[in-house]
């Protein structure tokens, strides 16, 4: 991914921030997304390995899941 070290540092709390608010597990999650634990791992952590595309489809997951539950996301940035 190309970010900035502080937009990776902002998605990366925005990503954490999002799934502490939704109340899912890791390994729903992981089942909903076919993601294995380390690539859930990577994703959530934006590890130096992680996939743009697995990032945007964790995104877009947990802020459907929030608004699902009438939950305020975490605004992310661009």
């Amino acid at each position: 991914m190309s970010l900035t070290p502080e937009q990776r540092n902002q998605v990366e709390k925005e990503l954490r921030d999002n799934f502490k608010l939704s109340g899912l597990t890791p390994e729903v999650i992981q089942a909903d997304l076919a993601f294995n634990h380390e690539q859930f791992e990577e994703t959530i952590n934006l590890g130096p390995t992680a996939d743009e595309a697995a990032v945007s489809r964790l995104r877009n997951y947990l802020v459907e899941k929030l608004n699902e539950q009438g939950k305020e996301p975490s605004s992310y940035s661009e």
